[in-house]
């Protein structure tokens, strides 16, 4: 039914911005007002996880992939409507609320309008918001 509301989506899919980004869409309709957007893989350590193709395994990544869903959640962060951060374990578990604060979203303005993984390097903490765990708890206590 069209009415159903999810208090927690988890985006763990196809690692590619582009569907990353359909999938996020897709969660607002369907995400309570308090509810949050989890996803995966936001914070890859390297240009190699963040490769677009899972297939080339011939790097020093190996076969570990983020691939570009970094791209996305950083689309997202410029969403003035929404929360995010991105907490800094497990390869970089990004958090999207409509009500939450989770972290304020980023100027309008893209300070990385090509998305490239250098500019990201270079300025990862605030482009992603980036935070340990104990510091989201502290965000989400309730007084």
């Amino acid at each position: 039914s069209s009415d159903i509301r999810f208090d927690v989506i988890f985006i763990d899919g196809l690692h590619t911005a582009e569907q990353v980004d359909r999938d996020v869409s897709n969660a607002l309709k369907y995400t309570k007002e308090n509810g949050f957007i989890v996803l995966h893989d936001c914070n890859p350590p390297t240009e190699w996880h963040a490769r677009e193709t899972f297939q080339f395994k011939q790097s020093p990544a190996g076969s570990r992939w983020n691939g570009t869903t970094w791209k996305a959640f950083l689309k997202w962060r410029h969403e003035q409507s929404l929360y995010s951060c991105c907490v800094d374990c497990d390869w970089g578990v990004g958090i999207l609320s409509k009500a939450q604060d989770v972290g304020a979203p980023l100027d309008k303005i893209n300070q990385n309008p090509f998305y490239e993984f250098a500019v990201l390097s270079n300025n990862r903490k605030d482009f992603l918001n980036l935070i340990s765990f104990s510091e989201l708890q502290a965000k989400l206590q309730h007084d």
